[in-house]
């Protein structure tokens, strides 16, 4: 929030006609109560039990397995979603991806292509486990097309992904840690790639004019994020002001609406079914409409459902991730896995969307745990595993 959105907020905050003055403070007060539930839900005492060794030391190979599969599927959809553009170098070319109208076939062939995620993930974690470097080649393949996707489509989100999933699958599996000079280096690095993600995606298509990037400098790219023009935090001020205003609040409506809206294809149930699967929302005539584009933050999506106390979802989010944390570092390889894939979606939750965590937790979390526990349960063992970090 502070290198994302705050330097938006300055410039907003300098420009008072460039959003309702109500909105930007109700988005202040808002932001500001989301930084402190996050803050209190990891700091809070934890009990004993979180970092207590697990039971059980569930089999290695049958991670590795799980992960191949979800490589499989994940390279099903993005190899079927390519088809759609003429083939993987059609794909990444001027008009491939980003011309493809974004329902229908594109999106299910996508929503499988999301595997990829956790199919890097688990066959990276295991294959660093087992060893062997041909236990990695699943997630090498993984890996290629996340980065084709932040190379070629100019994929912040993927970039933040890729760089927190490498770093953990180290972490976990080696019980590496970069130095603290590479982070200081890379940091600023990064902040850059943020902002220069939407200039650079405009020219970063095979076929494009890449040369062009070369007069876009540095200084102007983090001058455009503090300027007043349509950004994250601006949305995020006209969309809280539209909800006072217009008395829009969903009252927690939307919990249930975006499940439908993600996983409930109109394939099988027709547009007019899922409609009427979802809970009328609130809105006003002729009101506020959200730039195509845009995003609400969570922030903002948060006060939608439940004024400023939708505060306490960031809480829940923290506390979960406290709670993988202290479980992955007593050892237990599936809390190890599971902190790894939902690291980016929880902070995007945070400045981008409060829903952006359901992906990971409805097509990830949960069907790894039924998998782990109920189908392929592993064997108790009485040697407890090592808790990450005892070996030095």
């Amino acid at each position: 929030m502070l290198g994302f959105l705050f330097p938006q907020a300055v410039g907003l905050a300098g420009n008072p006609d460039a959003a309702p003055r109500d909105g930007v403070v109700r988005a202040l007060i808002m932001c500001t109560l989301c930084a402190l539930a996050v803050y209190a839900g990891w700091h809070e005492p934890a009990p004993a039990r979180w970092s207590a060794p697990p039971r059980t030391s569930y089999p290695v190979n049958r991670l590795y397995a799980a992960g191949l599969l979800a490589v499989g599927v994940g390279l099903a959809g993005f190899l079927k979603l390519a088809s759609l553009s003429g083939g993987i170098a059609a794909y990444y070319s001027v008009g491939g991806n980003y011309g493809l109208e974004w329902r229908g076939l594109p999106v299910v062939y996508d929503f499988f292509a999301l595997y990829l995620t956790p199919g890097l993930v688990l066959c990276g974690l295991a294959g660093l486990l087992l060893g062997g470097r041909l236990r990695l080649l699943p997630a090498a393949a993984a890996l290629a097309v996340q980065l084709a996707g932040i190379v070629f489509l100019g994929r912040r989100a993927l970039l933040v992904s890729v760089v927190a999933s490498v770093g953990c699958l180290l972490y976990f599996g080696r019980n590496w840690t970069p130095r603290r000079r590479l982070l200081l280096c890379a940091a600023p690095l990064l902040a850059l790639a943020m902002f220069a993600a939407p200039e650079y995606r405009k020219h970063s298509q095979i076929g494009g004019d890449i040369a062009s990037l070369s007069d876009t400098n540095s200084g102007a790219l983090l001058g455009a994020a503090a300027d007043a023009g349509q950004h994250e935090f601006w949305a995020m001020a006209n969309y809280i002001h539209a909800t006072a205003a217009d008395d829009q609040y969903e009252y927690g409506a939307g919990v249930y609406n975006v499940l439908v809206q993600l996983f409930v294809p109109k394939l099988l149930v027709g547009e007019a079914g899922k409609a009427g699967m979802m809970i009328p929302a609130r809105e006003s005539p002729g009101g506020w409409q959200m730039p195509y584009g845009m995003v609400p933050t969570g922030a903002g999506s948060a006060y939608r459902q439940f004024w400023f106390l939708g505060c306490l979802w960031f809480y829940g989010i923290s506390r979960l991730m406290r709670y993988l944390w202290m479980r992955a570092g007593a050892g237990d390889r599936i809390a190890q896995a599971t902190y790894t894939f939902l690291l980016t979606p929880a902070v995007a939750s945070v400045v981008n969307d409060m829903f952006a965590i359901y992906v990971p937790v409805f097509m990830f979390w949960i069907p790894l745990v039924v998998l782990t526990s109920v189908v392929f349960p592993g064997p108790w063992q009485a040697r407890r595993p090592v808790p990450l970090g005892a070996c030095q």
